[in-house]
């Protein structure tokens, strides 16, 4: 499982202690990747698991590139949101805080000095941040939440159909992953129309449009007025207003390349740039 610091497995449950002691010895900057998700539903086809069933692909595979070992200590997160749909679970935010820092602290005792943080769900986002501020601080350790890349052609394609179709939640962008990772778990059948589901008022649906010169602020004003629970935003659980049987998943696979690898070459930056003195033991 480890020879020399080199790991044939990545996922920390499965190196057995002297694996994991080798790993430790011999590789000169040791990484350990944290993966966040959430278990909530996720519109009408696909599975409940869809952000933590993702998540774990994807930090696998930036282990796998990079000799690092990876753990998805919970596969639940802040999700309080999406609790009148059923299926749905929810950490409170300070479970999901205690359990992050609890990880980090773990591997911070052993030696571990360098972390990633890699969430596919956005209401872990402050929690996440607040983590990595908290576990700087009280563990003397680095933290990378790694995030792109932003500026490929496209990023910027999906970022702009993202912006003029809502595409937040369960639309064709997120069921495109999904059927890249996990089409046995996705269930296109159970969409009989592409009706969106979602109610937002007109006047919101104006401020959607990403071709208007004053975008900037009509965007942030969108963001500001949306409810809280997604049940006052969609009839179905799907934040988007495009149809989900859109999805492509050849350009899921080929985003989530560039995502993989734009983690990878932050992680083999990173690795060159020296631990602070006041981190060292």
């Amino acid at each position: 499982m480890s020879e020399n610091g080199i790991l044939s497995r990545f996922w920390v449950q499965e190196l057995t202690r002297p694996a994991f002691e080798d790993w430790m010895a011999n590789e000169p900057e040791p990484i350990v990747i944290i993966g966040i998700g959430a278990i909530e539903q996720h519109g009408i086809p696909l599975p409940l698991g869809t952000d933590s069933l993702g998540v774990h692909e994807f930090i696998h595979e930036i282990a796998s590139r990079t000799n690092s070992v990876c753990i998805h200590p919970c596969w639940a997160g802040f999700s309080p949101h999406h609790m009148a749909f059923p299926g749905s679970v929810t950490f409170s935010a300070e479970t999901l805080l205690n359990i992050l820092l609890d990880t980090i602290e773990s591997f911070a005792h052993h030696g571990v000095k360098r972390f990633i943080l890699i969430n596919h769900h956005g209401g872990n986002t402050q929690t996440m941040n607040l983590a990595a501020q908290i576990a700087k601080r009280k563990y003397k350790v680095m933290i990378g939440t790694p995030s792109g890349p932003r500026k490929t052609e496209l990023a910027k394609k999906i970022q702009d159909r993202m912006a003029r179709y809502f595409e937040v939640h369960s639309g064709p962008r997120e069921t495109a992953y999904a059927l890249h990772y996990f089409p046995d778990l996705v269930e296109m059948w159970r969409l009989e129309n592409g009706e969106s589901g979602v109610i937002i008022p007109d006047q919101l649906r104006e401020y959607m449009d990403p071709d208007r010169e004053d975008y900037e602020l009509v965007n942030q004003v969108f963001m500001a007025s949306l409810p809280s629970n997604t049940e006052d935003i969609t009839r179905n659980g799907q934040y988007a207003t495009s149809d989900p049987r859109k999805a492509d998943p050849e350009e899921a696979a080929a985003s989530m390349e560039e995502s993989v690898q734009f983690a990878v070459d932050f992680i083999k930056l990173w690795k060159t740039v020296p631990v602070p003195k006041g981190y060292k033991d």
